[in-house]
C-alpha cells in the first residue's frame, strides 16, 4: 500500500539528484546479532530470503531510504484510509554534491529535497519533522557514530519524520463462504487439524 505513494517520490528524487547513487523504496526495520548483541538495521530485501544491510558506508555510495514505523492506525470516519508514521534518510558525501568552497552547506541540499518533496504535491505525505544530529539521523538502529564518524565531513546525512496516509484497496475473496460469520465452520474445513 504504502509503496505506491513512495514510488514517484523516489523516481523524483533519482531524476533531481543525479549524485544520488540509490533511491531505496521502503526498507524494513531489522534486528540480528552482533557480537552477542542486538544489532537494529535497516534492510533491503533482495530476493531468495536475503537482505541487504543500508548502512553509512562508501562502498554504497549517496541514498536514501525510507522506513515504517509502528503504529498504522486506520481512518476514524473511513476505515480504508490507514496511516503510518515515516522516516525518510539521506546519507551522502558534501565533496560529490556541492561545488568545492561551498562543500559544507548542508542547508542548500535539505532546501534542495524539502523543494522536490513540496513540488510533487504527494496527497497523504505529512512533514512534521527533521533531524542532522549524528546521535538523531540513525537514532532508530545501531549504527555506532562515535567509533564510525559516518557524518563527518565530508560525510553528512538527515532524517524526514512525518506520517503516510493510504487508502487500502478493497480486496474480493474467491471463496464465497468467507465472511459468513460462521468460526467453527473454519476449523471443520482445516486440513491442518
Amino acid at each position: 500500500m504504502f509503496d505506491k505513494l513512495v514510488l514517484p517520490i523516489q523516481q523524483a528524487f533519482a531524476r533531481a539528484f543525479p549524485w544520488l547513487d540509490h533511491a531505496i523504496g521502503i526498507c524494513e526495520f531489522l534486528t540480528s546479532t552482533k557480537e552477542k548483541k542486538r544489532f537494529n538495521y535497516a534492510g533491503l530485501y533482495i530476493g531468495g530470503g536475503q537482505y541487504e544491510q543500508i548502512m553509512p558506508c562508501e562502498e554504497l555510495g549517496n541514498f536514501c531510504f525510507f522506513y515504517l514505523k509502528d503504529p498504522q492506525t486506520f481512518g476514524a470516519r473511513d476505515a480504508n484510509l490507514v496511516r503510518s508514521p515515516y522516516s525518510l534518510v539521506f546519507w551522502y558525501n558534501l565533496t560529490e554534491v556541492l561545488p568545492e568552497g561551498d562543500e559544507r552547506n548542508r542547508e542548500q541540499i535539505k532546501g534542495q529535497i524539502m523543494g522536490v518533496l513540496n513540488r510533487l504535491h504527494v496527497a497523504g505525505l505529512e512533514i512534521t519533522r527533521i533531524y542532522e544530529k549524528p546521535d538523531n539521523v540513525f537514532a532508530d538502529f545501531s549504527y555506532d557514530h562515535a567509533n564510525n564518524q559516518y557524518l563527518m565531513h565530508p560525510f553528512t546525512g538527515l532524517r524526514i519524520d512525518g506520517y503516510m496516509t493510504v487508502r487500502a484497496d478493497c480486496f474480493e475473496f474467491p471463496n464465497e463462504n468467507i465472511g459468513d460469520g460462521s468460526f467453527s465452520d473454519s476449523f471443520d474445513q482445516s486440513s491442518d487439524l
